[in-house]
């Protein structure tokens, strides 16, 4: 009877593997959201670097363009 497994270590174990699995899809949510991040990173520098052509643009020939203000419906 000596060699018999405390009853904590089978809980252990059992928490163990019903884990596993969280793990796994955890780790594959983290990496999608790395290469989310990654993409949106690369975004806001094209969309940085345009913005700076556009006021270097508008400061050559002197006329800045008023964009027209869109009103968004209330959400309340």
């Amino acid at each position: 009877m000596q060699d018999a497994r405390p009853k904590v270590v089978d809980g252990l174990k059992r928490t163990n593997d019903e884990l596993q699995p969280k793990i796994t899809r955890l780790r594959a949510e983290r990496n999608q959201l790395r290469t989310d991040v990654q993409q949106l990173v690369r975004v806001v520098h094209v969309l940085e670097v345009e913005n700076q052509q556009l006021r270097e643009a508008a400061d050559s020939d002197g006329i800045v363009r008023v964009l027209p203000v869109q009103h968004r419906p209330s959400t309340r």
